[in-house]
């Protein structure tokens, strides 16, 4: 599970005329820990950015790197490509002149990375206030303590035994390490383990299966047992 931080980017809206009722600035920030949110909620983001918050905290980044549609470009109409495409569009080559503020900030025609994090907006559609909602770190509020320790676990193995693989670094945990405390340590947990400690930066996963710790310290360090 992780610490989520959102941050406000653009106003796709007409704020010289109609201001935020907020006081909202470019830069502001709101946290969820999986516990307590830090940082000002302005009751217009609600039903926008709960369900966005909640993903990004379970699932990190990946969630909405995988989803292909984030990387398609402005499209235009094109009736005689739909022999190739299916729907009848070829990609822009040139942005728009009038583009929204909001779309500066991560269009896939301005950066080769992958897509990090979700985006959700205010309500109030004369201002349009765009969040950035990402997975900054793995979170070690009370309630995610259970997924803090196997993760610090995990990553302590990495330190001890550099460039480590998965199969490996599962038998480096006894038996009771495994399946006596909870949640229960399998090879499939302990993959999606690796790859949130990867989203976050603590680790390195290599293309020969070996792992390597970054060097990064996390929040804290709970004693365990």
């Amino acid at each position: 599970m992780f610490k989520v931080k959102c941050t406000l980017i653009a106003f796709d809206g007409d704020v010289e005329n109609f201001p935020c009722h907020f006081h909202y600035k470019i830069g502001d920030e709101i946290t969820y820990d999986g516990v307590y949110f830090t940082g000002r909620i302005c009751q217009g983001l609600f039903p926008t950015m709960f369900p966005v918050v909640h993903n990004v905290h379970l699932m990190g980044n990946r969630y909405s790197e995988g989803i292909a549609f984030k990387y398609r470009a402005s499209d235009v109409a094109d009736p005689e490509m739909a022999k190739y495409d299916g729907a009848g569009f070829s990609p822009r080559k040139t942005l728009p002149e009038k583009l929204l503020p909001s779309m500066l900030t991560l269009h896939p025609l301005l950066t080769k990375k992958k897509i990090r994090g979700g985006r959700f907006a205010c309500l109030d559609t004369r201002t349009l206030a765009q969040f950035l909602c990402e997975a900054v770190d793995i979170s070690d509020s009370d309630y995610c303590q259970p997924f803090y320790r196997r993760a610090i676990s995990i990553l302590d193995r990495i330190v001890a035994q550099p460039g480590i693989n998965a199969a490996g670094l599962f038998e480096m945990f006894s038996p009771f390490e495994r399946e006596e405390i909870s949640p229960v340590l399998t090879m499939p947990f302990l993959q999606v383990m690796l790859n949130g400690l990867e989203d976050v930066g603590y680790v390195e996963l290599s293309g020969d299966g070996s792992v390597l710790a970054t060097g990064k310290e996390p929040p804290s360090r709970p004693k365990i047992g």
